[in-house]
């Protein structure tokens, strides 16, 4: 074998061991900064993440900016508790995923997309931007019911066939020109798309 192939072959394991995350690995406490500081992938995820953040918090108003930090110091600390997760690799992944997406929404780093209007039942309007360019497929969903408003945003799961996204106690099934809502606590409704003004 080449002589000159062999050395960089040599030290191709040592490079791909050497992470390097957004925060000094010197100081990684606890098994989730552990474990990102000896996976460059992690730690790409991690530095991309870094990269977002000032990004997205440049045309907060100062309460935003104040709510967004705080969010931000939650995410860590549920990051960091990946370790309870039965794989540790996969929590810290999925965390960093879904916050990035979140960061990219709220950032505006994406192009706003045409909202769908569904009406579900007969009460219940959802006005659901779909986000298939975020890091993972989203959707944000505004849910109008009498005067009640939420919005919730929502990750894109695996499914046979159609989407379906997870939110926090709402998931939202499409297919076509169909959807389905489920709420926690509540019954399933069937939505159909209102079909756009013009």
């Amino acid at each position: 074998m080449n002589k000159m192939l062999l050395g960089p072959l040599l030290f191709a394991p040592l490079l791909a061991c050497a992470a390097t995350p957004s925060f000094d690995c010197a100081k990684a406490s606890g098994a989730a900064e552990t474990l990102i500081c000896k996976d460059a992938a992690l730690a790409a995820l991690d530095n991309e993440l870094a990269t977002l953040y000032p990004k997205a918090l440049a045309n907060l108003s100062p309460e935003q900016l104040k709510t967004e930090k705080a969010m931000q110091r939650g995410w860590i600390k549920g990051r960091n508790d990946c370790w309870k997760a039965k794989d540790l690799r996969q929590c810290v992944e999925e965390n960093y995923l879904q916050r990035i997406t979140e960061l990219q929404i709220k950032g505006g780093q994406l192009m706003v997309t045409t909202p769908v209007d569904y009406k579900c039942g007969n009460k219940v309007i959802l006005s659901t931007y779909f986000y298939n360019d975020a890091k993972l497929p989203a959707a944000v969903i505004n849910l109008s019911e009498g005067d009640s408003q939420q919005q919730v945003l929502a990750y894109e799961v695996p499914s046979a066939s159609g989407a379906r996204y997870e939110g926090q106690n709402l998931s939202l099934f499409t297919k076509g020109d169909e959807a389905s809502l489920e709420r926690y606590g509540q019954p399933a409704l069937n939505c159909t798309v209102i079909p756009a003004k013009g």
